[in-house]
């Protein structure tokens, strides 16, 4: 039996987008759509102008949070690797790279919005049938 060389370092011909290699049917792709229809405008106009660099995007951040607490993840320092390290949040932050002080921020500042987007994904994974419940009620509850 043949074994097929290593190719690690190997350079890709083309540029692929992240979007690519994620499932069709990952739940990421139903947080993006929940989380892109909700109106932050009200959170985001805090931070319409100013001094400094401008900050993220808070839609983006949201996505960011919800993504994590559906994989029962609260650490704002394991949510700021995941966003460096993993394809799946790194396509939901658009590659962008928040430390985890802006994530543990944004989580203190946004609570109420949080649980709102984090109710109704649930809500509509579950109608769908794409995400079980005893992944999320196995969980403990979020630490504040």
């Amino acid at each position: 039996m043949a074994i097929r060389s290593d190719k690690i370092g190997q350079s890709w011909i083309l540029p692929l987008a992240v979007s690519e290699l994620i499932p069709e049917d990952h739940i990421c792709n139903l947080v993006e759509v929940v989380v892109d229809n909700m109106d932050v405008g009200e959170i985001e106009q805090k931070y319409s102008s100013g001094p400094g660099n401008p900050a993220y995007s808070r839609r983006m951040l949201l996505r960011l949070v919800i993504m994590a607490s559906l994989d029962a993840i609260w650490s704002s320092r394991k949510i700021a690797k995941l966003a460096h390290e993993n394809v799946v949040y790194m396509y939901l932050t658009g590659h962008e790279k928040p430390d985890f002080r802006t994530i543990c921020n944004f989580k203190k500042e946004c609570e109420e919005l949080i649980e709102t987007a984090f109710k109704e994904t649930v809500t509509i994974a579950k109608a769908l049938g794409i995400l079980n419940l005893e992944h999320i009620s196995n969980q403990t509850m979020v630490p504040r």
